[in-house]
């Protein structure tokens, strides 16, 4: 489908509010450190799973694809899923990544990467297209259904970040980005090496950094989709829709051949007005990863994952969930929290903030801590006994000897928190 100009300047509309809803939180990631040995079996059979997770029929779906396709080439392989699930009278918004390595069954065609569905939809001319063909997958394989989607190609994410005169990306972990050595297959050349901290990038930079596969591990690169996403939502509120208008219809004819949607026009005004009313506890976000979707290799030797649907039909429902006792409690309490560094580990600090500002925890600043020897993480209180203390201490494991009480009521946080290698690494 060929959108008009008038459908693709609603398709960026919602686009903008799907990276409004996106805010800061902790995706629970399980990176391994090596693979393990090969399967000398073939992979067990794909027995279809038509019946998808339960969800209230308010719930709306949104199915985002990101594609490597670079006119003028024809095929493509989907690099980025997101389904992004609304509940309009809750207010719940549940972000969930599928992995494009996820090994499936293509109804017509046979068993692949899921990453192949949109594109073999096309080419075969499946009823409803890619999108068609994929839904049909996702139901079968995962139970994981959509009534929606929007497609953009590497073009269109490249020009929606210069549009927006570039964004300014928190690098948490220093990140090396390396591309494809031209002259030598199979070869990388370090393009560029990313400290931590605030990144300026344009679009290609941007791009980069969130498709670069390359000696990172196995899922760090939804890590960086998050830094994105969260990069392009801060420069959308910092412009304001009136200073984007002009830099959006100049680019509308160029963008009317990245960007698909099924979208209806009445929808897409919906979701901007729902955009401002979610609160950010009401954001879930996660990933399949390897817990929901064990590694494994095909009889040729392609490292995939095998999902395990049950699992996974859990995890969707799960997502559409108000928040916890505990997230209001300790939203209600506020006590403001600093996150130091006291190992060698970098962006450590930064990472466990995410995770715990993604848990309602009020994190207000990270640090280097005076020593970065640290083993064991420990908890200064500078205001006493808290039900954020006794959550803290639940959510690091550690008992009433590493809590240490330094009444300070001239403090500008109540809570420190300083890391040893003993808390688990978010970036490795």
């Amino acid at each position: 489908m060929e959108p008009s100009a008038s459908k693709t300047w609603f398709v960026l509309c919602v686009a903008v509010s799907l990276a409004v809803l996106a805010q800061v939180g902790g995706i629970s990631i399980s990176t391994p450190s090596q693979l393990s040995p090969r399967m000398a079996a073939a992979l067990p059979e794909v027995t279809p799973l038509p019946t998808p997770a339960a969800l209230p029929p308010r719930v709306t779906s949104i199915l985002l694809l990101g594609t490597d396709l670079r006119p003028p080439d024809e095929g493509w392989r989907t690099d980025s899923m997101i389904l992004v699930s609304i509940d309009p009278e809750d207010k719940i918004v549940s972000m969930v990544s599928i992995p494009r390595d996820l090994y499936v069954a293509i109804p017509g065609y046979g068993k692949t990467r899921l990453n192949l569905a949109d594109s073999i939809g096309e080419e075969l001319q499946y009823p409803g297209g890619g999108p068609g063909l994929l839904r049909v997958t996702l139901e079968e394989n995962l139970a994981i259904t959509f009534d929606r989607y929007i497609r953009i190609d590497l073009q269109g994410f490249v020009e929606m970040i210069d549009i927006l005169g570039g964004i300014d990306v928190d690098v948490a972990c220093p990140t090396e980005l390396w591309v494809p050595n031209m002259k030598v297959p199979d070869e990388y050349l370090l393009f560029r090496a990313l400290p931590a901290g605030m990144q300026h990038m344009d679009g290609e930079l941007g791009l980069l950094y969130s498709r670069c596969r390359a000696h990172t591990p196995v899922f760090d690169r939804d890590r960086r989709q998050r830094e994105v996403l969260l990069a392009i939502r801060n420069r959308i509120l910092e412009l304001g829709v009136p200073r984007l208008l002009p830099r959006l219809f100049e680019v509308l004819n160029t963008m009317a051949d990245r960007v698909q949607t099924d979208l209806q026009p009445s929808e897409i005004v919906a979701l901007a007005q729902l955009a401002y009313q979610i609160p950010p506890q009401n954001i879930n976000q996660s990933t399949i990863d390897l817990s929901l979707a064990p590694e494994s290799y095909t009889p040729q030797g392609s490292w995939v994952m095998l999902p395990e649907r049950p699992s996974i039909k859990e995890l969707m429902a799960e997502r559409m969930v108000p928040p916890t006792w505990e997230e209001t409690a300790l939203a209600a309490e506020g006590v403001r929290i600093a996150i130091d560094n006291g190992t060698t580990i970098e962006g450590f600090a930064s990472q466990m903030a995410d995770r715990l500002k993604s848990q309602g925890y009020r994190v207000v600043g990270v640090a280097k801590a005076d020593a970065l020897n640290h083993r064991e993480t420990t908890i200064i209180s500078y205001a006493g006994d808290s039900f954020t203390l006794d959550s803290l201490r639940g959510h690091f494991g550690i008992g009433e000897d590493r809590v240490v009480y330094e009444p300070d009521w001239l403090s500008s946080v109540a809570i420190r928190v300083i890391l040893g290698t003993d808390a688990q690494p978010l970036c490795r």
